[in-house]
């Protein structure tokens, strides 16, 4: 009777720690962080961001602006990804690109070494960077496509 009963406070003991550490990671929150380092002569870049679930709207960052989101994770999966747009005036056309900023699916895979819980991206005139908290740089992640 005895060896039961410590199996069944065990057993409820770990069901409440797993359903802590659940509750956590959902009310836990991620920030993506976009900013405008275009080089250039007044280079606005034009930023629509979304997920399956959201619409964030259309933004247009400066160069140097900065602008950012905040978020839960869903237990399924949360995925946003930015199109953005500038004109370049050095070579006089347009440059854009649509760019995955966040994927649940594949985060701890892809982007956990990276920036864990607090994302930081860079738009350049080269391309788009990602910071990389483990390594203290920017790595390229996209460039842009010229139209």
């Amino acid at each position: 009777m005895g060896t039961r009963s410590y199996y069944n406070k065990s057993l409820l003991l770990l069901l409440g720690l797993l359903f802590s550490v659940l509750v956590s990671k959902c009310s836990a929150k991620t920030t993506v962080h976009l900013q405008n380092d275009i080089e250039g002569y007044e280079v606005a870049l034009d930023i629509h961001c979304m997920s399956n679930d959201d619409d964030l709207g259309n933004h247009l960052l400066h160069q140097g602006d900065e602008w950012h989101w905040d978020f839960g994770e869903a237990f399924s999966h949360t995925h946003f990804w930015c199109e953005c747009r500038w004109y370049d005036n050095w070579d006089y056309h347009w440059k854009n690109g649509t760019f995955e900023v966040f994927d649940r699916s594949t985060f701890h895979d892809k982007y956990f070494d990276f920036c864990l819980d607090n994302c930081h991206y860079s738009a350049r005139r080269d391309g788009f960077y990602l910071y990389r908290e483990d390594k203290y740089e920017w790595q390229k992640r996209n460039d842009w496509q010229v139209e």
